[in-house]
């Protein structure tokens, strides 16, 4: 393989841990890759995704409550209460718990919309994406040898 060619190779794979997070350990090992080797693409793809979606996330929802604010848009709808329940219920640790299932999209969204001004959050939801990382890698790898 040349240089260029296992530089895209990563890249998809590090896409597809960004996309389909729960997917990738099982594709990576049909594809014939190392469980180590998809552990280690599961887990730094999702914490590129993090850190790529992280600053995206906050100028997304600055540019959001402004528009809102000129429109005239009610802060607090019934659906909205909702979320804010479920957010104190659970917190950044049940965000980072499910964070496997969710996917890494959905799992940087709602960590950094409601969590985003903590330091701890981006550690955490790195963490959480670890291990994630680790147990669907093992339970591939199980179900494939």
């Amino acid at each position: 393989m040349t240089e260029a060619s296992i530089i895209f190779e990563i890249l998809g794979w590090w896409l597809l841990s960004f996309l389909k997070f729960i997917v990738m350990p099982s594709a990576g090992l049909a594809a014939g890759m190392a469980p180590l080797r998809v552990f280690t693409y599961s887990a730094s793809g999702a914490i590129l995704g993090l850190l790529l979606m992280q600053p995206v996330i906050r100028v997304l929802f600055d540019w959001r409550s402004q528009v809102r604010r000129k429109k005239g848009k009610r802060a607090f709808t019934p659906g909205r209460r909702r979320i804010v329940r479920i957010k104190q219920h659970f917190g950044i640790l049940g965000i980072a718990f499910l964070g496997g299932p969710l996917g890494v999209p959905v799992g940087a969204l709602l960590a950094f919309k409601y969590f985003g001004h903590r330091t701890s959050t981006l550690p955490i939801m790195m963490v959480g994406y670890v291990m994630w990382s680790a147990l669907l890698t093992t339970l591939s790898a199980l179900a494939f040898h």
